[in-house]
C-alpha cells in the first residue's frame, strides 16, 4: 500500500539499456514517440528492466513535451496531456515508447485518480517522466505537434522563448562606459546598481563578453532574453533609462552575421539619434551641421559660419608672447604677437596644410618675430630667417603646392629696405623680391633721366626729357622688381634700373589698378654719378664692380665715396655716412683711453672706426671719466690722415699727475 514509504522512480528497460549504447556507439540519434499510463491492475508497481509493457496500460498516446532539464543536462524530461474527456481510472505506472513501439522506460508513480468529465470532476492532467541517461546528445527530442496538448506552464515558457529572439529588447537601467569586471555591485556611469539591474556591457576589452546582464553581488549572469545565441541577434537593439552619460540613449548590435554567444566579439553603435541616408531632402525650419575647420576640402557640409570664414575671416584669433612651433591647426588662424622679447615662429610644414591655406601674423608689441620654417620649406623669394616682423608689421603667408609659402599680403619694413638697398647696389637678380619681370604687368621703356611726372605706360614708352630734337639715350637695365600689395584692389611695382651710363641709378614706382586694368609709372629717384665726378674733374671713376667691393683703390677715385645709400654702424664706436649724392659727409665717433705722467701730459693716437673716404675736417674730444688733478684739463685733437687722428690732454697748472682717463672723441670729414 502506497504511503509515506513508498519510493516513485524511473528506469531503463533492458531494452532501453541496449538502444541507448548502441546510439553512443554509433552516434545515431534515439527518439522517443510516446508515453503510455497504466492503473497496474490496483497494485503498487515497481519498475523492473525486464518490462516489455505495462502491467495495466490504460492510455498510450504521443509525447506533448520532451526536453532536458535545464538544471540537469543528464535528466529527460518527457510529458503528456491526458484532456479531460479521458479517464475512469487510477493512474499508479508510466511507461516511454521509442519509435520502434519498443517499451524502453518504466515508472511508478503516487496514485492518482483520474476522473471522467460525466463524473462532476473533469480535469486536463499531466503526467511528466524524468529520466537520468548517460548521454542526452544522443536523444533527439523530436514531438509531432499536430498531437500537442499545450499547459499554460508550455505556453509561457513558449511565449518568454520567442520574445526573447526579438530583435527589439527589454530597456537597460545603465549602460557600461569602459572595460569593468563582470561581478559583485558596482557603479556604472555614475549608477550604483542594485542585484537585478539590468546592464549593457559593450566596452569589455573582450568584445565576446559584451552583452545584456543582471547585476549581482557574485558573477553576473547574462540576462533570460538574451542568454542564448538565438537570442542575440545582429540588429538587436534597446534602451538605456540612466547614466551620467548614456541615460536616454539607444544602441543597436551591429555584429552582422551569425552569433555564437560567448565566442562572437560583439560591437554595439549609438543609434540614439538614428540615421538619415536620404536622397535629396528638402530640409524646413533652421536645420544646422557641425562647422568643419576652415582648412577643410572635404565633402562635409558647408553651414553658414564656414561659409563666412572661407570669404576672408579668420577661423579664430590667437596670441604669441613666447617662441612657438605651430601645427596643422594654424591654417585659418591670425596671430597677434604681442611680447617685448625676440621671439621664433616656426611655422608648419607646409604639406600638412592645402593649397592655398593661409596664417597671419601681426606684431603689436616691441619684440622682433623670426618666421623659420620647417623640413625644406622656404618662403618664395626670401633667403631663410630673413623674414623679420618688427612693431606693428604684418605678413600674410599662404601655402602652395609641396614645401612653398608665398608672401601674400601685408607690411615688412626690413625685408622692403633689404630689397631696396640690394637692387640699387646692382646686386639682386631679376624677380628675388616679390614678382619677377616674368610676370609683371608692362613696363615702360626706361630712357635717360626722367622727370617727376605721372604717365600711363600700358605699352607706350616714357617720354625723354633730352634737350628737344636730342636723340633718347639707350642701353638701359631693369636689375628688378619688387611687388607691394597693401590693399586687395591696387599693386604697387617698384622698378630699380641701371641706366647707359655705369654708374646711373634710377629708381621707379608704379600703381596697378585691378579694378580698371590701367598701370601708370612715377620716376622716384635719378641719379648720374658718373656725370658728377668728371666735373668735379677727377680724370678717372670707380667701376660698379669696384663700388660693390667696397675697398680703395690709390690709383682710381676710392669707391667709398661712391655710396648709393646711407652706411652706418650705431655702435659705442661708430659712423654715420651719407650718401654721395648727398654730399658724402660721415660722422665718426669713438671712445679711447689716456695715460699721463705728471708734467709730460698724455697723447694717443686713434684708429678711427673707417677710414674717410675724401678729407678729414676736424676731431673734438672730452673727457668721459675723472682722474685726480693739479688743475684744469684741455684736451687738442686733431686728424692724422684719413684713417687715424692724435688726441693730448694737458692742464693749466703745467702737472696733470699721473693717472688714465676715458676720452670721448668725434671726427668729421667726408
Amino acid at each position: 500500500m502506497t504511503d509515506q514509504n513508498s519510493q516513485f522512480f524511473a528506469i531503463l528497460t533492458a531494452i532501453g539499456k541496449a538502444k541507448q549504447a548502441n546510439a553512443d556507439a554509433l552516434g545515431t540519434p534515439w527518439t522517443f514517440a510516446q508515453m503510455g499510463v497504466g492503473d497496474a491492475n490496483d497494485t503498487d508497481p515497481i519498475p523492473d528492466e525486464q518490462q516489455t509493457h505495462l502491467i495495466n496500460e490504460r492510455r498510450r498516446a504521443p509525447l506533448n513535451q520532451l526536453s532536458v532539464d535545464p538544471a540537469n543536462p543528464s535528466i529527460i524530461v518527457a510529458e503528456q496531456v491526458i484532456p479531460e474527456n479521458v479517464g475512469g481510472w487510477w493512474i499508479r505506472e508510466v511507461g516511454l515508447y521509442d519509435a520502434d513501439g519498443d517499451l524502453v522506460a518504466v515508472a511508478n508513480c503516487a496514485p492518482s485518480f483520474k476522473p471522467l468529465l460525466s463524473q462532476g470532476s473533469g480535469r486536463t492532467q499531466v503526467v511528466r517522466m524524468n529520466l537520468i541517461v548517460s548521454n542526452t546528445a544522443n536523444v533527439e527530442l523530436k514531438i509531432d505537434p499536430s498531437v500537442v496538448l499545450a499547459t499554460r506552464t508550455y505556453v509561457d515558457a513558449k511565449i518568454r522563448e520567442e520574445i526573447y529572439k526579438l530583435d527589439n529588447k527589454q530597456s537597460v537601467r545603465v549602460a557600461t562606459t569602459g572595460n569593468i569586471a563582470l561581478t559583485a555591485l558596482q557603479v556604472v556611469d555614475g549608477v550604483t546598481l542594485v542585484a537585478g539591474d539590468r546592464v549593457l556591457v559593450k566596452n569589455q576589452t573582450a568584445a565576446k563578453d559584451n552583452g545584456i546582464y543582471l547585476a549581482g553581488a557574485g558573477t553576473w549572469q547574462r540576462a533570460p532574453d538574451a542568454d542564448s545565441s538565438a537570442d542575440v541577434t545582429s540588429a538587436l537593439i534597446l534602451s538605456v533609462e540612466q547614466g551620467a552619460t548614456q541615460a536616454d540613449t539607444r544602441w543597436q548590435l551591429v555584429t552582422d552575421g551569425g552569433i555564437v554567444l560567448g565566442t562572437t566579439a560583439l560591437a554595439f553603435q549609438n543609434v540614439t539619434q538614428g540615421f538619415a541616408p536620404i536622397s535629396s531632402p528638402a530640409f524646413q525650419g533652421s536645420p544646422t551641421a557641425p562647422t568643419a575647420p576652415l582648412s577643410n576640402s572635404s565633402q562635409l557640409l558647408a553651414n553658414t559660419a564656414f561659409v563666412q570664414r572661407a570669404l576672408g575671416n579668420h577661423s579664430s584669433v590667437g596670441g604669441i608672447n613666447a617662441s612657438v612651433v605651430l601645427t596643422a591647426t594654424a591654417f585659418g588662424q591670425s596671430f597677434m604677437i604681442n611680447s617685448t622679447s625676440p621671439v621664433n615662429i616656426t611655422l608648419p610644414l607646409a604639406s600638412t596644410g592645402f593649397n592655398g591655406g593661409t596664417i597671419t601674423f601681426t606684431n603689436v608689441s616691441s619684440g622682433a618675430a623670426t618666421i623659420l620654417l620647417q623640413g625644406t620649406d622656404y618662403v618664395a623669394g626670401m633667403a631663410a630667417g630673413q623674414l623679420v616682423l618688427k612693431t606693428m608689421d604684418t605678413i600674410t603667408l599662404s601655402t602652395g603646392a609641396g614645401i612653398t609659402w608665398y608672401a601674400q599680403d601685408g607690411s615688412v619694413r626690413d625685408v622692403l629696405s633689404t630689397a631696396f638697398k640690394g637692387l640699387m647696389s646692382g646686386k639682386m637678380d631679376v624677380g628675388q623680391f616679390g614678382v619677377g619681370l616674368a610676370n609683371a604687368p608692362t613696363l615702360p621703356t626706361f630712357n635717360a633721366v626722367t622727370p617727376a611726372g605721372l604717365y600711363r605706360a600700358l605699352g607706350s614708352t616714357v617720354p625723354n626729357d633730352a634737350t628737344p630734337g636730342a636723340p633718347p639715350e639707350s642701353g638701359n637695365r631693369l636689375l628688378g622688381v619688387l611687388a607691394i600689395t597693401p590693399r586687395f584692389d591696387a599693386t604697387y611695382y617698384l622698378a630699380f634700373v641701371h641706366g647707359p651710363s655705369s654708374e646711373e641709378r634710377r629708381v621707379w614706382i608704379g600703381q596697378y589698378s585691378t579694378p580698371t586694368g590701367e598701370l601708370f609709372w612715377s620716376s622716384l629717384i635719378t641719379s648720374d654719378h658718373q656725370a658728377t665726378e668728371l666735373a668735379s674733374g677727377i680724370a678717372k671713376v670707380a667701376t660698379l664692380t669696384q663700388v660693390g667691393a667696397g675697398a680703395d683703390d690709390t690709383v682710381m677715385v676710392t669707391p667709398k665715396k661712391l655710396r648709393w645709400g646711407v652706411s652706418h654702424s650705431i655702435a659705442a664706436n661708430g659712423f654715420l655716412a651719407l650718401p654721395s649724392w648727398l654730399g658724402g659727409l660721415v660722422l665718426q665717433w669713438a671712445t679711447t683711453p689716456i695715460t699721463t705722467n705728471g708734467a709730460n701730459g698724455g697723447t694717443v693716437t686713434v684708429t678711427l672706426p673707417m677710414a674717410f673716404p675724401n678729407a678729414a675736417f676736424g676731431v673734438l674730444a672730452v673727457k668721459r671719466t675723472t682722474a685726480i688733478l693739479n688743475g684744469a684739463e684741455t684736451f687738442q685733437a686733431a686728424p692724422s690722415g684719413l684713417a687715424q687722428a692724435v688726441i693730448t690732454v694737458d692742464s693749466a697748472s703745467g702737472n696733470e699727475g699721473s693717472g688714465t682717463r676715458e676720452v670721448f672723441y668725434i671726427a668729421l670729414g667726408k
